[in-house]
C-alpha cells in the first residue's frame, strides 16, 4: 500500500515538473510546522494497539539549490509511544516526548503559487521523557510495565508529501509524514521478556508556514 502511494506521488511529481517553465533561482526558506502524530510501536510478537495521538511541532529550514530539488532540515518536539488494546482488562499507555531531527531531500514541482513537495530521508531522535498511564490489575501486568526504557536514541527513515500555497506574505502548506524506526525500544537480550522487534512508527498530519530569506 505504501509503495503504491509513493509511486503515485512520484508520477505526480514528474507530471508537475514537466509543466513548470519558470526560470530557476536558488531559494532558502525558514519556517515552522505543527500538527498531530498518530503513533504506535511495531512489536514482534505483536501486541494489539490503538493509535496514540500526540502533538508535534518545530522549526524547518529548506534550501533549494537545484531545479525542483533541495535539502530540508527540521528540529521538532515530537510525541511518540503506544496505547495497548486490553479490551476490558484496563488501560496501558506509554507516551514518549522526543527531540526529532529529520534530514530530508525534498523534490518540488508545480507553479509559482501552488506546489507539491515530496520529502524523504533519515532521522535521529532523542527521548526527553516518558510517561506511563496504567490501569491494569497486577495479575495482567506485562514484564516491562513500570520499567523505563534503557535507550534514549532512535534512528530511522521518514518521508511524505506536502501541498504548499506560496504568497507574498509566506508559504502556507499542509503535509502528511510517515516515520519508521530502524532501532528497537527494548533490548534484544532482556532476561525477563523478549521481542524480535519493538520499533516506533508515527504518522504526522499538520501544517507548515515558510518565509523566504
Amino acid at each position: 500500500m505504501l509503495k503504491r502511494i509513493l509511486f503515485q506521488l512520484f508520477i505526480s511529481f514528474i507530471a508537475l515538473s514537466l509543466k513548470a517553465q519558470d526560470q530557476f533561482k536558488p531559494s532558502t526558506y525558514l519556517g515552522i510546522n505543527a500538527g498531530i502524530n498518530f503513533a504506535r510501536v511495531s512489536f514482534r510478537p505483536s501486541i494489539r494497539q490503538n493509535l496514540l495521538s500526540t502533538v508535534s511541532g518545530g522549526l524547518v529550514f529548506r534550501h533549494v539549490s537545484e531545479p525542483h530539488i533541495g535539502l530540508q532540515l527540521e528540529f521538532d518536539y515530537a510525541g511518540k509511544g503506544w496505547s495497548e488494546d486490553l479490551d476490558s482488562l484496563g488501560t496501558y499507555k506509554r507516551s514518549l516526548q522526543t527531540y526529532h531531527l529529520p534530514v530530508q531531500a525534498v523534490f518540488i514541482a508545480g507553479s509559482r503559487v501552488l506546489r507539491l513537495a515530496f520529502m524523504l530521508g533519515p532521522y535521529v531522535s532523542w527521548m526527553k521523557e516518558e510517561k506511563e498511564t496504567i490501569s491494569v490489575d497486577t495479575s495482567h501486568f506485562r514484564p516491562y510495565y513500570t520499567k523505563p526504557l534503557e535507550g534514549k536514541w532512535e534512528f530511522g527513515f521518514t518521508g511524505g508529501f506536502g501541498l504548499e500555497f506560496h504568497t507574498r506574505i509566506g508559504a502556507f502548506g499542509l503535509r502528511a509524514i510517515y516515520s519508521n524506526s530502524l532501532s528497537n525500544l527494548f533490548p534484544l537480550n532482556s532476561d525477563t521478556f523478549y521481542y524480535n522487534a519493538s520499533r516506533s512508527q508515527a504518522l504526522h498530519a499538520g501544517f507548515t508556514y515558510f518565509i523566504k530569506l
